[in-house]
């Protein structure tokens, strides 16, 4: 049983590792790909040179794509000491080991991360400022507004997708090697489909099952066919690599 991974690349790889020391044998089949912002593009939403908590209260994450792409900018030494908030334990490792001293994770999703900053901050305090993809997944500027917070989203990166699965992945899709797929977001799920369906593999998922990371995954993946779909208990890869788990271990019954 072969698990095809459809994170970019890099973190395709760790994952690959990662479900290998768990006896898991994996393809990296990276769909969607992760484009810092040229320099030019940020002149109009460039982090300050100096954050004052008067007017940045703290940073929001929901993913660690934003940090990454920052490492190695000037602006980033400049934020370091300022309280950021990251949707889950993933994305706040991510920050502090870029140097981010104040972490703070809500270990959930964009509500959960909601309900954390309401817990924490009080609306006039500062704004929140959101690093962000240049699509995001929920409403979680809305969901803040709404409570009476002031945010800000600075748009840090963009995703692009893949021109076609790699070639290991669809010959193991033609040769019915694989058993399950991991999808880590809507549109992930959406390019992974499209991608197989143009090369004449689409109805292949029939055999397979999705393992998703949470139920918006889901309902991308749906559309595809997919033999099953089985959703993490929580938004991150450790719940995602346990209901792979589960789904292998029934399936070998």
């Amino acid at each position: 049983m072969t698990v095809l991974v459809t994170r970019p690349a890099g973190d395709s790889e760790k994952t690959v590792a990662r479900l290998a020391e768990r006896g898991i044998a994996a393809i990296a089949a990276p769909v969607m790909a992760i484009r810092p912002l040229p320099d030019i593009a940020l002149a109009e939403i460039a982090l300050p040179e100096k954050a004052d908590p008067a007017t940045c209260r703290a940073l929001i994450v929901t993913s660690a794509n934003a940090i990454r792409t920052l490492a190695g900018r000037p602006e980033l030494a400049a934020l370091a000491a300022v309280p950021l908030y990251a949707v889950g334990d993933h994305t706040a490792e991510t920050a502090r080991q870029a140097g981010f001293t104040d972490v703070r994770s809500a270990a959930g999703d964009v509500h959960d991360l909601a309900r954390l900053l309401r817990a924490e901050i009080r609306p006039g305090e500062g704004r929140l400022v959101h690093l962000s993809g240049r699509e995001v997944a929920g409403d979680l500027a809305g969901e803040l507004a709404a409570a009476g917070y002031e945010t800000e989203r600075r748009i840090v990166y963009e995703t692009v997708a893949a021109d076609a699965l790699p070639a290991a992945a669809r010959d193991a899709l033609e040769g019915a090697e694989i058993t399950a797929v991991l999808l880590y977001s809507p549109r992930s799920a959406e390019t992974f489909g499209a991608l197989a369906r143009n090369a004449g593999l689409g109805d292949y998922l029939a055999r397979v099952a999705a393992v998703v990371i949470s139920e918006n995954v889901a309902e991308k993946a749906r559309a595809f066919g997919f033999g099953h779909i089985f959703v993490a208990e929580r938004p991150d890869e450790s719940a995602l690599i346990a209901a792979l788990e589960r789904f292998l271990k029934q399936s070998i019954r």
